[in-house]
């Protein structure tokens, strides 16, 4: 007996992925478990997320004992609410050691042992927040910066700026109509026509600055990383003081650039890039 193929491409699609089945529901179920965990795990109760979720009670009790038992989610000890537990942690390390992390983090590392000063990596947010995805310091560096992690604002980081500005006019227009343009100090652009010319020469000289826009005493520079497709992967950045001199800033633009070409070569798969230090 021959099984019909439908003409509906929905459902066909469900049918090749299995998206009716009992199983891919539970599935989806439990991935929103855990995003729900991470956001707001300390607060979340089995009833609201049941509600979330669409499900009775015994339903997503049964679900999140699944992933209790696999250590993706922890039940707090002295609280109603719920923690994401050591199997996130082990998968998050491996993740770093493997793919975009294994080509950007050494280049991190020498980038800050040369310099001597922090070095980052950040992308954007599906919101055009700036997200600092890999942080590298010697012991030596000034205590300046933001740490692994963070997410805030484009407009007043160079980090930030560097990957709106090299996303063209459409990206630099979409960030001035659709965000507050907040000031943090003084210096923060927060004129929407002085921040668009801003953008527009950054994309033009292929860099970004930003001199105690975000924080007092905090200098950056941002260059981006391309993927090789015509398109931006991130961005690398470099902290220092507002004591630098002018000669120092062009020298940390100078090596940030070579070290985005390094990781632009590595995530191609060009093995035969030199390492950073190879190139000064």
């Amino acid at each position: 007996m021959v099984t019909p193929v439908t003409s509906d491409p929905e459902a066909r699609l469900a049918e090749l992925t299995g998206a009716g089945h009992p199983s891919y529901t539970s599935t989806r179920r439990a991935f929103r478990i855990i995003d729900r965990v991470s956001r707001e795990g300390g607060r979340l109760t089995v009833k609201a997320l049941a509600r979330d979720l669409g499900v009775s009670l015994s339903t997503c009790y049964h679900l999140i004992g699944i992933l209790i038992d696999e250590g993706y989610v922890e039940k707090l000890p002295r609280s109603a609410g719920y923690r994401l537990g050591p199997t996130i942690g082990v998968l998050f390390e491996r993740a770093r050691r493997s793919g975009t992390a294994a080509v950007i983090e050494p280049v991190l590392h020498d980038l800050a042992r040369l310099t001597r000063r922090t070095a980052y990596h950040a992308v954007l947010s599906g919101t055009d927040d700036v997200v600092v995805t890999h942080v590298h310091s010697t012991p030596n560096c000034p205590p300046v910066g933001v740490s692994q992690g963070f997410c805030g604002p484009s407009h007043a980081l160079a980090l930030g700026k560097v990957l709106i500005a090299e996303g063209g006019v459409a990206a630099i227009n979409r960030y001035i109509e659709h965000r507050e343009l907040q000031a943090f100090t003084p210096r923060t652009i927060t004129d929407p026509a002085k921040l668009e010319a801003h953008l527009k020469e950054v994309r033009t000289r292929g860099y970004a600055t930003d001199f105690e826009e975000f924080a007092k005493n905090l200098y950056c520079v941002a260059v981006p990383v391309s993927h090789g497709h015509g398109g931006v992967s991130g961005a690398i950045g470099l902290a220092t003081t507002a004591s630098s001199p002018a000669d120092e800033l062009k020298r940390l633009i100078r090596l940030a650039r070579r070290a985005a070409e390094q990781i632009s070569a590595g995530l191609r798969g060009d093995e035969r890039a030199p390492a950073l230090k190879e190139l000064l």
